[in-house]
């Protein structure tokens, strides 16, 4: 894919950058493939940068890239927090503390949307940014637990230390080898190992920080911890999880199911609350999980979606008591999910 040198002005806006970009001082300001917005190019602007290279097409799978143009405000303030996320990852990577001020910046700009959440999975749902999956995994999970906090009756306080407890989860993964991170395939027994420490690792970064409370610090080391005891770090059972790391866990498992990654496409979410179902209560705790299944279908009825077939449908029901068996409307013709053997949707759209 080739890169072309241009000038910073709004003529880039909705490029994606073609390298990193950098001060005088050596410090990066912005990553490759971030999407030039408004706030990128005043960065860019306000650091003086005057020329950098963008990429002549839209380094993105398929047909899924939204231009500037076509991003509402919700959508273009998405993109902002996957892009400081991952900028806060990456200067993680390179042996700088976390700069918990970002953090701050997307925690509050999340709850800010507490009263208007179906923006935020509007945005969940159809923004897709090229490789980006472990810094919009930061956002999501900070969503969902946001989610699902409010949906078990938390007050203020408390859900926004959920919505940190979610941004936060998976900081210690800057320390994980890229190679490891990134692999398409299964990992070895040896890499797996490694990859397990992002949550000792993670505790490590923010266990010294002022401002980020014990029950958020105990979700980042513990969200990988199952009811059964079997999960890691420690192999604690869920009696010995607060809840913080509970609710982590599910929007973890949620979020990396339905997103796109390296080794096999985006599952949809009756997929995932399927599997979610088949990991049962050994795994994550069954209130919680109850409080998905009940609350979270109904962002997606009115959804269109592609069956394996070719065929455009609608989902127009789903029970609470099966959530992962809708009702799509195809044409004229009802499709019963809970009547089908198989998964029959191929994508949402």
């Amino acid at each position: 894919m080739e890169k072309i040198y241009v000038g910073v002005n709004e003529d880039i806006l909705g490029s994606y950058l073609g390298e990193d970009v950098y001060s005088v001082g050596g410090n990066m300001i912005v990553p490759s493939n971030t999407i030039i917005t408004d706030y990128i190019l005043k960065k860019l602007v306000d650091f003086r940068i005057d020329k950098i290279f963008i990429y002549n097409s839209n380094p993105v799978h398929g047909d899924e890239y939204l231009s500037n143009e076509k991003l509402n405000q919700d959508q273009k303030k998405y993109i902002e927090d996957v892009n400081v996320a991952k900028q806060m990852l990456q200067d993680l990577a390179s042996g700088k503390k976390l700069d918990f001020s970002k953090a701050e910046d997307i925690s509050e700009h999340i709850y800010s949307k507490i009263n208007d959440c179906g923006s935020l999975m509007d945005c969940v749902n159809s923004v897709r940014i090229a490789d980006s999956y472990t810094y919009s995994h930061l956002v999501n999970v900070s969503v969902y637990s946001m989610l699902l906090g409010k949906w078990l009756g938390f007050g203020k306080k408390q859900l926004k230390e959920i919505v940190m407890a979610g941004l936060l989860h998976d900081v210690g993964k800057a320390r994980i080898p890229e190679e490891i991170l990134n692999k398409k395939g299964a990992l070895t027994d040896c890499e797996y190992e490694i990859m397990k420490r992002h949550t000792v690792y993670g505790y490590e970064i923010v266990k010294g920080i002022k401002g980020i409370s014990m029950d958020i610090k105990r979700a980042v080391i513990m969200h990988h911890e199952k009811e059964d005891g079997t999960g890691y770090p420690f192999g604690i059972k869920g009696s010995q999880k607060n809840l913080y790391s509970k609710i982590v866990t599910v929007s973890d498992i949620f979020d990396a199911i339905t997103s796109e990654r390296v080794y096999r496409g985006r599952q949809t979410p009756f997929t995932a609350f399927k599997e979610l179902e088949n990991v049962g209560f050994e795994t994550v705790d069954p209130k919680i999980m109850m409080a998905l299944f009940t609350n979270m279908p109904s962002y997606y009825v009115g959804s269109k979606v592609k069956l394996k077939n070719g065929e455009i449908g609608e989902v127009v029901y789903v029970p609470n008591q099966c959530a992962y068996a809708p009702v799509i409307r195809v044409n004229e013709d009802f499709v019963d999910f809970s009547k089908e053997k198989e998964e029959l949707i191929k994508e949402f759209l």
